[in-house]
């Protein structure tokens, strides 16, 4: 898929250290235009896919585990999603190409003078077994980037810090979903902060049980907030306690905009959203004068980018009449960012101040179109990651006990 698997291999066997490759590669493929209901196993295929040749300064990696997210459906080439995302950085993936997913891949050949075989890297990059990486950068632009990973611990562990980064970028640099004004929280704004104390803001967070989701809103009760969270059942409310949420509206069975009324009778500060819809329509009702809204996505919106049948936003008359602040976030016009964010996510991992959550399954790669509909299904808490079970016994007993020595939440079920 794209240019990490175009190149076929002279001799499709290749050795390493204590490990042989089979000289089949594979990688799941948009296939079809989804159909209403989606189902993703209509929409992707498990295709073979050519053995990528390694050439000098490069390494050849094979996937150990993939996060399963909405942007799998999302990022399709679809009338209802030509939204002209392009300008900023983010490529909707064509009919036959692979799937753009976050993985992570362990190094099976090295051409790198940098990179050894065992070292474990961090990825966006198309869903297929083995792909190469031009980690010297000697073979041009469009080989793949690469993150090398430090530490033990399973595959699924080295996912758990980037599952914030969109929530911190947002929560500490957007105008929309920071929780000071400006001017605000600057040196000498600090040094006198105590001369006038500012009120608890309420912060509203829909989809708040998944990935971006929960870390957001820990990051927001770090900042001295009082987080309401949306999510789909009574069980997932109840988990969300755990994470620090003051309270949660299951919105299948409870009236959110009577909850929302009940839960904040003075109006909301800041709503950070990942539904849209109509539940971005019932969060606008309850905004605060002056309130900010910061849309991070659209879940229940994608199926609907098959059709171009786009609910949309039916309250934005709130925004005049409240003067609202309203603005969209994408990842990919900040990466610049992105450092200090996993640094501050990981030492807040440490100081056990940003908890985990996972959903962790175990499976084949025939799996990925079963955890692509759980996922749009809401079953599953935090993250959804898929771990491909195709590594050696003595390994995967390594990585499960790992696992079971960390907070991560594991089913030893099939997807």
């Amino acid at each position: 898929c794209r240019s990490a698997v175009r190149a076929a291999r002279a001799s499709p066997g290749i050795s390493s250290p204590g490990m042989a490759l089979p000289p089949e590669n594979v990688g799941w493929a948009y296939a079809k235009h989804p159909d209403v209901p989606p189902k993703a196993v209509d929409i992707f295929e498990l295709q073979p896919q050519a053995m990528p040749e390694v050439k000098e300064g490069m390494i050849l990696a094979k996937t150990l585990a993939v996060v399963v997210a909405p942007h799998t459906r999302a990022f399709l080439k679809l009338p209802g999603n030509d939204v002209g995302a392009e300008a900023i950085g983010l490529q909707r993936t064509e009919i036959g190409e692979c799937v753009p997913c976050e993985v992570v891949a362990e190094v099976v050949e090295s051409k790198s003078k940098r990179w050894e075989v065992g070292d474990r890297l961090l990825s966006f990059a198309p869903l297929v077994q083995y792909q190469t990486f031009d980690i010297d950068g000697k073979q041009g632009p469009g080989q793949g980037r690469a993150t090398k990973l430090w530490g033990s611990g399973p595959p699924e562990a080295h996912l758990n810090t980037s599952a914030g980064i969109t929530a911190h970028v947002v929560i500490n640099h957007h105008p929309c979903g920071m929780v000071t004004g400006p001017g605000e929280g600057g040196c000498l704004s600090g040094c006198l902060s105590f001369l006038r104390p500012r009120p608890q803001k309420t912060v509203l967070v829909t989809s708040a049980a998944g990935a971006v989701g929960v870390q957001a809103g820990q990051l927001y009760k770090l900042k001295g907030c009082r987080v309401i969270g949306v999510t789909s059942t009574r069980a997932k409310a109840a988990l969300l306690s755990d994470y620090g949420f003051d309270a949660a509206i299951a919105y299948k069975e409870e009236d959110m905009d009577a909850r929302l009324a009940e839960l904040a009778p003075e109006g909301v500060d800041v709503f950070f959203d990942n539904v849209g819809s109509w539940q971005l329509d019932v969060g606008s009702k309850h905004m605060k004068v002056g309130g900010r809204i910061v849309q991070v996505g659209c879940a229940s919106e994608i199926d609907n980018y098959a059709t171009g049948n786009i609910t949309g936003w039916k309250e934005y008359h709130r925004m005049a009449a409240r003067e609202l602040m309203v603005g969209g976030f994408l990842l990919t016009r900040h990466m610049s960012k992105i450092p200090a964010a996993v640094l501050s996510l990981m030492l807040l991992a440490k100081r056990g101040k940003l908890k985990d959550a996972q959903t962790v399954v175990r499976g084949g790669w025939d799996k990925f179109t079963e955890c692509v509909d759980r996922l749009h299904s809401g079953d599953g808490f935090g993250r959804l990651v898929l771990v491909f079970e195709d590594q050696s016994d003595e390994a995967m007993a390594r990585d499960r006990a790992m696992g079971r020595a960390s907070s991560l939440r594991y089913e030893e079920t099939w997807c």
